[in-house]
């Protein structure tokens, strides 16, 4: 770093430079910095370009009206320095206009090696702020300024494990509803900075309660109106929606208590993030889909028989949850896997009702749940770990769900941790053998062979053809499917 350092300050005469926003910031807390943030007071793009022709790098952008400009730096202690023109005549001036008291420091880069005896701050309380990890706003008229910074409030305790103060509270209320004047994808990377820490759930309650969630997810409103009575929680729909997503954080914190068998499985299933855009991860998606994996039902209740139902919700949940992200601008792959796992939510516990899981059984799940198997199966035990603190369900019935989806992960890695199983028959040797055409109907075929094959009941390609066989000549739906297709 201190190389790092010495190098932009040798590139920096003629400018007056400084180090400001979270890199002053992490390093007054001895925190480990991705970034370094810059304040220059004149040309801050020919200060870039400058910076950029020496590093060999990358230049973007960020915000051409407030000349705010990104460099992309390779192989270096820092991913990217983040260089913006003074807000302001002066550096005092600058950081007067900045969100909060933790991130309104400065000191002239010059000063880097003893940057402690010349901090610069906007008022006395900052420091105030740092002993007592209290996030306060610089000025009341911080976040109509910028809206999103209320949502950054959240994520900068979240991630520095900070409080918010009492007053930045009241004046989130005050102003949820200009959050709606932010840009989706800026909303959409801080909410999901917040679901990824450790703690998110107190958080998105805090949210909740100074009005900033409902103000980003109208279907939250919708969710709180739906009529209590017909819900198990107090609350109604949202609590049960809420305490879900709190329970997929708490099992998600605690994957060696609840899967000890397969917690490192799980460890690797996690950690690869690599498929969902920026901000997302598989952890942060499925507590999102937790919050939401139930916002159908207001629109689906229906009262039968002295019960409420509701018939298809996973489905309508599904569609509605599209929406919901894409108009976050969230990818294609994370609207995709959050439509795919609300859509499917109830089949664990419905596969697991009846005590016996049979191996054909848990064979055509993991084949129709595939990757999404381990998120599926947290998802349906957060379900019903919300139900925990009520009476719905006796501690034996809950106990035994636990045990259920427990054995089928251990099930789902045993059988993809195990060796292929030997190729006994593929969908050219069922053509040429019932003189069939090409189409589903083959893979039809073959997935029922590989279920017999997987239970134990053939071994070879004789015997997988004769039960082929006979499952064309007893099978109707079958029959006529492939009566069809008979040259």
């Amino acid at each position: 770093m201190k190389k790092l350092i010495k190098k932009i300050n040798d590139l920096s005469q003629g400018f007056d430079v400084y180090a400001v926003g979270g890199f002053s910031r992490d390093l007054l807390l001895n925190r480990k910095h991705n970034d370094i943030d810059l304040a220059v007071n004149k040309n801050a793009l020919k200060y870039s370009k400058k910076i950029v022709n020496a590093f060999n790098s990358k230049l973007i952008t960020l915000d051409d009206v407030n000349k705010t400009y990104r460099i992309i730096l390779k192989n270096n202690v820092v991913a990217n320095i983040d260089i913006s023109l003074f807000d302001g005549k002066t550096i005092e001036q600058d950081l007067q206009n900045r969100d909060f008291n933790i991130n309104a420091i400065a000191f002239n880069l010059k000063d880097f090696k003893n940057f402690k005896q010349h901090i610069i701050l906007p008022n006395k309380d900052a420091l105030k702020d740092f002993k007592s990890k209290t996030i306060n706003t610089v000025s009341h008229k911080s976040f109509k300024t910028d809206p999103l910074r209320m949502l950054r409030a959240f994520r900068f305790a979240t991630e520095l494990n900070f409080k918010l103060s009492i007053d930045t509270l009241k004046q989130i209320k005050q102003n949820a509803k200009l959050i709606c004047k932010a840009a989706p994808e800026r909303i959409k990377n801080e909410f999901f900075r917040v679901l990824s820490s450790k703690n998110a759930s107190s958080f998105i309650k805090d949210m909740d309660n100074y009005g900033l969630l409902s103000e980003i997810f109208p279907e939250i409103k919708k969710m709180k109106k739906a009529r209590k009575k017909y819900y198990y929680h107090p609350d109604g729909l949202f609590q049960h929606s809420f305490e879900t997503m709190e329970s997929a954080e708490n099992i998600l914190n605690n994957l060696e208590k609840y899967f000890p068998q397969n917690y490192t499985d799980l460890q690797n299933h996690f950690n690869n993030n690599s498929i969902f855009s920026e901000n997302v991860t598989r952890e942060s998606l499925l507590k999102f889909i937790a919050l939401f994996h139930d916002n159908a039902k207001p629109e689906t209740a229906k009262f039968e028989k002295g019960k409420m139902h509701f018939f298809e919700h996973e489905e309508l949940g599904a569609k509605k949850i599209k929406e919901i992200m894409f108009s976050l601008k969230l990818s294609k792959k994370d609207i995709e896997t959050a439509i795919f796992l609300i859509s499917n939510h109830m089949r664990p516990s419905t596969l697991t009702r009846n005590n016996i899981v049979t191996k054909r059984a848990a064979l055509k799940f993991f084949r129709d749940i595939g990757d999404n198997t381990p998120d599926l199966i947290i998802l349906s035990m957060s379900d019903w770990h919300s139900y925990k603190k009520l009476k719905v369900f006796s501690p034996k019935e809950l106990k035994f769900q636990e045990k259920s989806v427990r054995e089928l992960l251990k099930n789902y890695y045993e059988l993809k941790n195990a060796k292929p199983l030997p190729k006994i028959i593929d969908g050219n040797i069922i053509m040429k053998k019932f003189n069939l055409k090409p189409g589903p109907h083959i893979g039809e075929l073959l997935s029922f062979a590989a279920e017999a094959q997987y239970e134990g009941k053939i071994s070879s390609t004789e015997e997988a053809l004769k039960r082929l066989f006979s499952k064309v000549k007893t099978v109707k739906s079958y029959a006529k499917k492939l009566k069809k297709n008979i040259k």
